[in-house]
């Protein structure tokens, strides 16, 4: 199979320096049948490194755990790399490869354009930022987001661990993505009223055509209002579960060299945005599960930790 020689490289300094990756490692890429080329370049990477690597594909999935024989492969690996359309980052077989030590990059609907592009980034200032931010947020209660778009929305955090994530995969049992850039947290899940006008990204469906309202009482969507874009909620949550209305993950975007391309592995990193994510987020801190965790990426937001502002449409002012 032929590959990109510039993921190639790109792969080559994730694998080395972003998760380092020791010579009597084994280093497991999990990809998809329509994630295939990028996976076999990040696998050629890892090999011509001289490393023991395991490429495991399999069909692309919309919801759920990865298949049985993915998921052992993955509770047996030093180092993975998560290549994968839907993003595993929030499975339970996540969490057991964590749980065995497993070092874990997870880059689900990962695109040549963003290997090519965002990979190699300025990952010691992303994490001063996240770090700082997390730190904030760590001693925080409330907090509230509010747009000129409309949106305005209260939601504790109170007692909850605060996380960067920063790009640097070193520690054993850590897991991020990459690119990386954001700081985030999981709200109390029976908290969270207000409304949300959703005027960037929804994960999985896109940059929005049209602004998305979302109506939100005690941590759960309630309502969704608007024209195209809002429909294209609404089908998507039709197989999903219950739980997929649910209020799971708040985050600040800290990478300064992200762009919004409608790709939230990407989006949700953008400096100057937040989001809000809905579903599962039991392995971030949270006591929701669900099949699915999809982010909503929010322009230019105005937010407040226990009454202090710390971004103002946008800019970062703490």
């Amino acid at each position: 199979m032929k590959t990109n020689p510039k993921i190639v490289e790109a792969a080559k300094n994730l694998i080395a320096n972003c998760l380092g990756t020791k010579s009597d490692e084994k280093l497991l890429i999990v990809t998809d049948d329509q994630k295939m080329e990028i996976g076999y370049a990040f696998a050629k990477a890892g090999r011509e490194l001289g490393l023991d690597t395991v490429l495991v594909e399999s069909q692309a999935q919309a919801k759920g755990e990865p298949p049985e024989i993915v998921a052992k492969a993955m509770a047996d690996a030093d180092v993975e790399f998560l290549l994968t359309t839907m993003s595993y980052s929030h499975t339970a077989a996540r969490g057991k490869a964590n749980e065995n030590g497993a070092r874990v990059a997870s880059m689900p609907i990962m695109t040549e354009e963003i290997a090519e592009k965002y990979l190699d980034t300025d990952y010691k200032y992303i994490k001063e930022i996240s770090v700082k931010l997390a730190d904030i947020m760590k001693g925080s209660d409330n907090v509230r987001v509010e747009t000129d778009m409309g949106t305005d929305i209260s939601f504790s955090i109170t007692g909850r661990e605060c996380y960067a994530d920063t790009g640097e995969l070193t520690e054993k049992g850590c897991i991020g993505n990459l690119p990386a850039g954001e700081a985030y947290v999981a709200p109390l899940e029976n908290t969270g009223t207000g409304t949300l006008v959703i005027d960037g990204v929804i994960a999985y469906l896109g940059q929005v055509k049209d602004p998305v309202t979302l109506k939100v009482k005690d941590g759960r969507i309630i309502d969704i209002l608007g024209g195209e874009s809002a429909e294209d909620l609404k089908e998507f949550l039709k197989d999903k579960d219950d739980e997929a209305w649910g209020i799971a993950e708040f985050g600040i975007g800290t990478n300064p060299e992200a762009e919004l391309i409608g790709n939230p592995l990407v989006d949700e990193k953008v400096w100057g945005t937040i989001h809000i994510a809905f579903g599962t987020n039991k392995f971030m801190g949270g006591e929701r599960a669900s099949n699915t965790h999809y982010d909503c990426i929010i322009r230019k937001p105005t937010v407040y930790l226990d009454g202090k502002m710390i971004l103002d449409k946008g800019k970062h002012v703490y």
